[in-house]
């Protein structure tokens, strides 16, 4: 669309060259609006205060006062400006698109939720009603959206919620945690997007949704630049997320629980942490290892979900526990979970864990 793209002070900004219209979730002039000269995307991820994990407080009174103070540290007027703010680093950006008939779409993403990961519904972790200062840990997907079409303002908005979809789809594939629940996480609580399309095209379209080709060219390209950012920034891809080490998190299957249980059950045995470690990580890489697991952390999933009976997560697990042991030459695991009473899925998780550390312990011993 001829905008130019600009690096300063930490920022991704965007300069129209003409008539924008741009739906933004951001508090500073957001909503629909045809009348903004540009667009940012802050970060704050060398600030000192958040790299030490403390609380820099606003630049004004409100978080709309906040962001107008940063626009106007960008250069840039805040009564024509709307902005994101994130703790991805903006060099970590990853970019995106598709064209058809001549138009294209173009998606820009910085994205990492390894800390903040959410799924929609999960515990609030702040009450906005007790207007305390908030710090949320560092973690957040912005995606800046450019449609090279004229949208009508229903339509542009129809394309955030395609690009929302868009998102959650690259964390979904990616197994991607939330670390506020035992749910896979849909995004992270401070999320951000920004829609633009170019209202000088002579192509004016009026669906973005999944069953027109605008909103086919919207999701692709918004996942793959989050799927990229998520790499870029902090490593988060298919070959990490295949390891029963990053998909197990949810359940107590990550790293820092499994050695804690490790030294718990075997306070006698004297192998350092980094020994450990190593082990764990060498069992990570064994796919079928992490297959089986993977398999019996979804069968809790579905059963969570409603979908399957307990008496099927129990038989279902139980097959693979005993194809864990048999392939690995451990003792054999026998379930003594009733399978009318479904009461704690956590005993079963303590099965596997106890698989897991078996493997463990001799793993180590070798290294």
């Amino acid at each position: 669309m001829g905008d130019a793209v600009y690096f300063a002070r930490e920022a991704m900004i965007i300069s129209f060259a003409g008539r924008r219209g741009v739906v933004s979730s951001s508090n500073l002039n957001g909503g629909y609006r045809n009348d903004l000269h540009s667009v940012f995307n802050h970060s704050v991820g060398r600030d000192p205060n958040i790299l030490q994990k403390r609380c820099p407080g606003l630049k004004g009174a409100n978080i709309i006062e906040h962001y107008a103070v940063i626009a106007s540290e960008l250069g840039l007027d805040p009564e024509h400006t709307t902005g994101m703010g994130t703790a991805a680093l903006i060099e970590n950006h990853a970019r995106a698109e598709r064209t058809y008939h001549g138009v294209t779409v173009q998606a820009i993403a910085t994205a990492g939720i390894d800390v903040n990961g959410g799924r929609a519904g999960d515990k609030a972790s702040y009450d906005e009603f007790e207007q305390r200062s908030l710090l949320p840990p560092p973690g957040t997907i912005n995606v800046f959206l450019f449609i090279d079409a004229y949208l009508d303002p229903g339509a542009l908005t129809r394309a955030l919620i395609t690009a929302t979809e868009a998102k959650t789809v690259a964390l979904q594939e990616l197994m991607a945690p939330s670390r506020y629940s035992a749910g896979l996480a849909t995004g992270s609580g401070t999320d951000s997007l920004i829609a633009v399309c170019n209202e000088e095209s002579p192509v004016v379209l009026y669906g973005a949704g999944k069953h027109v080709l605008l909103g086919e060219m919207i999701g692709q390209s918004v996942k793959e630049a989050v799927t990229k950012a998520l790499d870029q920034q902090s490593g988060m891809n298919a070959q990490r997320q295949s390891s029963f080490l990053q998909q197990g998190i949810r359940y107590g299957l990550g790293v820092e629980e499994l050695l804690a249980l490790y030294q718990a059950r075997y306070p006698e045995v004297s192998r350092d942490a980094a020994t450990l470690r190593r082990g764990l990580q060498r069992l990570a890489t064994d796919s079928h290892l992490s297959a089986s697991v993977a398999s019996i952390l979804h069968l809790v999933d579905q059963w969570r979900w409603g979908l399957i009976s307990w008496a099927s997560l129990i038989d279902l697990s139980q097959y693979t526990l005993s194809y864990i042991a048999q392939r690995y030459r451990l003792d054999s695991c026998e379930l003594s979970i009733s399978r009318e009473e479904a009461t704690r899925y956590e005993l079963l998780l303590d099965e596997l864990r106890q698989l897991l550390l078996q493997l463990l312990d001799r793993e180590s011993g070798h290294l």
